[in-house]
């Protein structure tokens, strides 16, 4: 996962966010719920963990010590931490999340497509596997 990728989640946590302090339930915004701020902080601790783990990588590159076992943990866990984000999104917005006029219906298509262009979980866990037990696990 690159960084215009990173920029753009970050982007989507903001316009989630701003929508849980405009839309009220109850009289009140739904940001001032437990609930809705948990999902935030985890959206944004995801946010945040992949920001370090992609700027360690690009470390690592320009010390001439990245391995694709490196590029592919990082696959793994960004884009199960995307898939994250987005759900927490659609729970956040509830029956609107599904609605084209928010961008999480549109981020939803998004993030599988990242999912699978990055190459699957299986396959670069896979990878990650044969680096740490130094055995292949592919058929």
């Amino acid at each position: 996962m690159n960084s215009p990728i990173l920029r753009l989640i970050y982007f989507f946590i903001i316009e989630c966010l701003a929508y849980t302090k405009t839309r009220e339930q109850f009289g009140k915004p739904i940001a001032s719920f437990q609930m809705i701020q948990g999902h935030v902080v985890e959206m944004l601790s995801n946010l945040t963990a992949m920001q370090t783990m992609v700027f360690r990588l690009s470390e690592m590159q320009d010390e001439g010590i990245l391995k694709d076992e490196h590029a592919s943990l990082a696959k793994v866990f960004c884009t199960k931490k995307t898939r994250d984000i987005v759900s927490r999104a659609h729970e956040v917005l509830g029956g609107n999340g599904i609605l084209l006029e928010y961008e999480v219906a549109k981020f939803v298509a998004d993030a599988e497509a990242i999912y699978s262009y990055e190459g699957t979980k299986e396959i670069n866990s896979l990878i990650v596997g044969r680096s740490i037990t130094g055995f292949s696990a592919f058929v």
